[in-house]
């Protein structure tokens, strides 16, 4: 999943095929959602990068794949934490 040269490269990559997954009607497992928010936590407690930046890059790559309302959650963000964006099954009552 993640063979980008920077770890910069690397969260784009990833969010781009975590938003891109949602935005084609498909789900994300949860340890894949998991490992990406450890990853971006490790770069910001490692001084890679910051919080503001890794969370510009979220907001970025969630209003290409799946629009700006979308995407507004994840503006004041002081964590990170992605959300699951699949759409709901629709049930129907059994007879």
């Amino acid at each position: 999943m993640m063979t980008s040269d920077t770890p910069e490269d690397t969260i784009r990559d990833a969010l781009d095929a975590y938003f891109r997954a949602f935005a084609e009607g498909s789900d994300v497992p949860p340890a894949q959602r998991f490992y990406l928010e450890g990853y971006m936590q490790a770069c910001v407690d490692g001084g890679l990068l910051n919080l503001a930046q890794i969370s510009q890059m979220i907001v970025e790559s969630c209003g290409r794949h799946l629009g700006d309302e979308v995407a507004s959650i994840y503006q004041c963000a002081d964590a990170l934490v992605l959300h699951s964006h699949m759409k709901r099954a629709p049930v129907y009552p059994s007879c």
